[in-house]
């Protein structure tokens, strides 16, 4: 997942401070003097080493390490209260390794890995005060195979499959805050489900 973001275009005010056997390290200002950027180049103007960017109160937004122009290892984004946001890992620009999202109180929001920059395996996603919000299998990019979704006091709200994507497949069942079956449905491959049963009225024909 890598995230893109959206900066208004501004003059860059591009300083050069300061040249050594690593390479030159570059800083970027708008028109008003504020920091943007900082990072190391080659003497051939290759990015090489430490990046790192800021909001305009000066505080971290970013940092990431780049070699030979690639990403590689660890990349952070933060929130304007300093909080780690999002923590990816590269191996020479490929995604490699956990995948982290963070509330903005400091909890867990979303963990998933990458394999040679593929989403695969369980994503786990959880409510802000760290409670488990949805487990999903994902394979080559996409939701495929058991999922389940919780409510907030921690009780299963729904459990089913996913076939190529978030399109339910199968028996999918439905349960109240206290964790009781209260419906169940089955899903054809167009994702479209049928509600067979109901607590309280038992098994349903469809016509």
């Amino acid at each position: 997942m890598k995230n893109e973001y959206y900066f208004p275009a501004l003059f860059m005010a591009i300083i050069m401070l300061a040249s050594c056997k690593q390479g030159i390290m570059v800083e970027n200002k708008d028109e008003n003097g504020i920091l943007i950027e900082r990072f190391e180049v080659t003497k051939d103007s290759v990015r090489n080493g430490l990046y790192t960017r800021y909001y305009s109160d000066g505080s971290i937004n970013e940092t990431s390490t780049y070699v030979d122009g690639k990403l590689n290892g660890e990349r952070k984004l933060f929130y304007p209260n300093g909080q780690v946001e999002i923590v990816e890992r590269y191996e020479m620009d490929v995604m490699n390794g956990p995948y982290l999202v963070y509330h903005d109180n400091g909890n867990l929001k979303q963990v998933v890995n990458f394999y040679d920059g593929v989403m695969s395996g369980p994503l786990k996603v959880f409510f802000s005060d760290g409670v488990l919000k949805e487990e999903v299998t994902m394979k080559d990019n996409n939701e495929n195979g058991p999922f389940k979704e919780f409510h907030s006091n921690g009780k299963i709200h729904w459990e089913g499959n996913y076939l190529n994507g978030d399109n339910e497949f199968g028996m999918l069942k439905e349960y109240n805050e206290n964790g009781e079956l209260i419906r169940k449905m089955e899903c054809d491959s167009m994702a479209v489900c049928k509600t067979i049963w109901t607590k309280e009225d038992g098994d349903i024909i469809n016509e």
